[in-house]
């Protein structure tokens, strides 16, 4: 997974302080893992889904983004977000 070779080659050391993330593929479970929200800090997660039968955005993840402190916003809830 492309977030994973990122932290571990240390790649996002410079990204610390992000103000906002965009979620991958959707939320699932194996998006947007706990070392990549720590080496990143987002202030805000924006979670880019519609209806789907995947289980998308997945608890994992809407709990890891919730455990981190992180302020999430969904455009299946919202619609169109602007930053």
């Amino acid at each position: 997974m492309v977030e994973q070779k990122l932290v571990w080659r240390g790649a996002l050391r410079q990204a610390q302080g992000v103000d906002v993330l965009k979620v991958s593929h959707h939320g699932s479970k194996e998006a947007t893992s706990e070392e990549l929200l720590k080496a990143t800090k987002p202030e805000v997660a924006i979670i880019s889904v519609g209806k789907n039968n995947f289980g998308h955005p997945t608890k994992e993840v809407l709990e890891r983004l919730k455990n981190a402190g992180i302020k999430v916003e969904r455009t299946d809830q919202l619609g169109d977000i602007l930053k």
